[in-house]
């Protein structure tokens, strides 16, 4: 088994691509990303009290091949929890390597927003949901019952969280790309960040979309599937603890995935109201400005900032 922590991560941003960007990087014959996308560990609040098996089993998430340069993992809360830098930085002798894949956050706002009101985990409208919390900052502790997490607005402010990562770990170890450039030129992309990472780029790749916002018929059954998965419904607690281990991995890895195709639909979510967008990007503006001075890069495809 492989002995050795990651030395590298994709820590965000949610909702822009990451999926997308952690299978593409595996294709790499020289990076080997985790089987679990998103395993969340060095984030987690019982963290210090992780005893050895449970670091080996996060260890085991990894390919352990002898060519590999890099192994990788995207969990999209390290880019704003802030137990995370402290961890890496007491258990790491050298930095590791971060790709952060940013996308419009008026747009990536507006698709987390679906995702969780896909599957029933939102009943206030856009404008509501976004200043519910708007001042919240997301942690492992604010987590919902089915393991997702809100804070809209908070989860794009970029420069204000991309600023601790330069701090703590230096430009050159930071990658940014964009969304809508992986979205339109994948391969240019990939490459990009195979020669940051000092590796041969690629001639070509297989190409597809994953973790797309799906709307839910019945999103409540989704919802509560989840609930199960993640030991927070409300079923007794006595019931709980004589469940099996066995049976509440069988839950996670086979109950999510049936409900998920029996709920999901080819629904598309509406197009953003231009009101809603404009009041949006005015939010973001200081931010953006900041981002792209903190990174040197102008992100024009960002059409709702072009104008500032």
């Amino acid at each position: 088994m492989n002995t050795s922590y990651p030395n590298l991560f994709v820590p965000g941003a949610g909702k822009s691509g990451t999926s997308a960007l952690h299978e593409y990087l595996d294709q790499h014959p020289k990076i080997g990303m985790s089987i679990k996308k998103e395993p969340h560990f060095w984030t987690r609040i019982d963290f210090s009290e992780l005893t050895k098996t449970e670091h080996d089993a996060y260890l085991a998430l990894f390919p352990d091949e002898s060519n590999l340069v890099y192994r990788g993992e995207s969990s999209t809360g390290y880019m704003l929890f802030p137990n995370f830098i402290e961890h890496i930085q007491t258990h790491y002798n050298n930095p590791p390597k971060f790709i952060f894949l940013l996308r419009n956050p008026v747009e990536r706002c507006y698709s987390h927003y679906w995702w969780l009101k896909g599957m029933g985990s939102e009943k206030l409208p856009f404008k509501d949901a976004v200043l519910a919390d708007f001042d919240l900052e997301p942690s492992p502790i604010t987590k919902l019952p089915e393991a997702n997490y809100k804070s809209y607005f908070q989860y794009g402010l970029y420069a204000k969280w991309l600023n601790r990562f330069y701090d703590a770990f230096g430009k050159e170890n930071i990658k940014i790309i964009c969304s809508e450039d992986l979205k339109e030129d994948p391969l240019h992309s990939l490459n990009e960040c195979f020669r940051f990472l000092g590796l041969e780029p690629i001639e070509k790749i297989e190409e597809f979309n994953t973790n797309q916002t799906i709307i839910h018929r019945h999103s409540f059954l989704y919802k509560w599937a989840k609930r199960i998965a993640f030991n927070q419904s409300d079923i007794p607690r006595f019931i709980k603890k004589l469940t099996p281990k066995t049976m509440k991995h069988r839950i996670k890895t086979d109950l999510i995935p049936a409900v998920e195709r029996f709920t999901s639909t080819d629904l598309s979510y509406p197009v953003m109201d231009e009101k809603d967008r404009k009041w949006l990007s005015q939010l973001y503006a200081d931010d953006v400005v900041m981002l792209r001075s903190l990174t040197g890069m102008e992100f024009n495809k960002w059409a709702d900032f072009n104008q500032r």
